[in-house]
């Protein structure tokens, strides 16, 4: 469902008395206010999960005697343990709060001979200890493209009618439900509610879950071998 469509679809939900025909540009109450509504909603649901749709991966080489190294154009957030030194196949610990950096930098006993650690400024990684030499980095992170073009291009709003979300449209069509009826002084907690529930069921699938196989050596143990989320 297209933005336009979606937008659609929740006025006739909230009984609006005016179903707007376009949504960018149109300077009509109901369709400022849904739009609103859909900007708020987007950005909701796209915070609320690492979404496998956000995911991406990114390697890049780091130069002799350089520390600090521009994130990918489109980074919002970490995927927590997935930033690793592939040179020396090791994973980099982090990101380091500004006080740990200063210990690491600044303290005559350094982690750096046997860890690599790592540190976000300035829309930087930074990395302990600097390199000498050439070596690889791999790491894993939530895009802000949080919306897509017809043709597929990813964006980090609405721009046209036509836009969809990156994410489960059903979330943010709900999402968008409840904060318009908010911003109408209606009663919204019911619609609330209802995303909430939605929000659960699917992080609770989305990108699968791990079955966990417990190998049990005495007959006593009290755990199942197998345990498969739900």
């Amino acid at each position: 469902m297209t933005l336009l469509t979606t937008s659609q679809d929740i006025l006739r939900q909230t009984k609006s008395a005016d179903i707007p025909t376009s949504i960018i540009g149109n300077n009509n109450d109901s369709a400022k206010q849904v739009l609103e509504a859909m900007k708020l909603a987007v950005v909701d649901v796209s915070r609320a999960y690492d979404w496998q749709q956000l995911q991406k991966e990114v390697a890049f080489n780091s130069v002799a005697s350089t520390e600090g190294y521009n994130l990918a154009s489109d980074f919002d957030r970490f995927v927590n343990n997935t930033f690793w030194n592939t040179t020396n196949q090791r994973i980099c610990l982090g990101p380091k709060n500004p006080q740990d950096w200063r210990y690491l930098k600044n303290s005559t006993i350094g982690g750096g001979a046997i860890n690599d650690y790592f540190r976000l400024r300035d829309g930087q990684i930074l990395l302990y200890p600097i390199p000498s030499a050439v070596e690889a980095y791999v790491y894993e992170y939530i895009s802000n493209l949080i919306v897509e073009s017809s043709i597929g291009a990813g964006q980090t709003g609405w721009l046209a009618d036509t836009d969809v979300p990156a994410m489960d449209e059903y979330l943010v069509k709900l999402a968008a439900t409840w904060r318009l009826l908010k911003m109408q002084g209606k009663p919204y907690a019911e619609e609330q509610r209802e995303f909430d529930l939605a929000l659960n069921e699917r992080t609770s699938r989305n990108g699968g879950k791990e079955t966990i196989y417990h190998y049990t050596q005495t007959a006593s143990t009290a755990w199942p071998d197998v345990v498969t989320p739900v």
